[in-house]
């Protein structure tokens, strides 16, 4: 068997990942969209929380937290707009390097699938058991999808999770959330 060494014009070609080439026009565009997108859901959310109705005696305000929410949306989609216009040939390459994350790594559906049955199942269950048992339920089935085997943890975690939630939210902010099952309870 002999070994043949490459001529000195034939040198191989190096591969080009997604870290090293330049973003295109179509990149930075595609971002801007997406920044523009972020933004208007942003004001829509600042727009639609003036709908929410406030009861009297309520010591904060339920809008207050869509407000902060609908504000960072803007904030943030106006500061990755102006990153973008600022720095054009710079967002791909730089952004996974800085990320924990193999963009290599191809799409786990079974954790999409498991994680969209859940969230059927909280859609289900939220009008019948209540905000905290579908909440518990959407913990569960969700940790489940990402590896964890402690089903038990997973339940009282979720549970201590979603009953502070449904307090808060209930009692201190006034929001009613569905009671479900536990409305026998009130």
């Amino acid at each position: 068997m002999t070994h043949e060494t490459p001529a000195a014009d034939q040198q191989p070609t190096p591969s080009v990942s997604n870290r090293d080439r330049t973003p295109t026009f179509w990149d930075r565009w595609g971002e801007l969209l997406l920044a523009l997108g972020v933004c208007a859901v942003g004001i829509l959310v600042v727009i639609e929380t003036q709908d929410i109705r406030v009861r009297q005696g309520v010591v904060v305000s339920p809008r207050i937290i869509p407000y902060i929410v609908g504000s960072g949306l803007i904030l943030v989609s106006i500061w990755y707009a102006i990153e973008i216009i600022r720095s054009p040939r710079t967002g791909i390459a730089a952004g996974e390097d800085s990320e924990d994350v193999d963009p290599e790594a191809g799409t786990d559906w079974t954790v999409i699938g498991i994680i969209a049955v859940a969230l059927v199942a909280y859609t289900l269950l939220i009008g019948r058991a209540g905000f905290v048992i579908a909440s518990t339920v959407l913990f569960c089935i969700s940790a489940f999808a990402m590896g964890s085997r402690r089903i038990l943890r997973d339940a009282a975690i979720g549970l201590v999770l979603s009953a502070t939630i449904y307090l808060l939210f209930d009692g201190w902010l006034g929001v009613r959330l569905p009671a479900g099952w536990l409305e026998v309870l009130e």
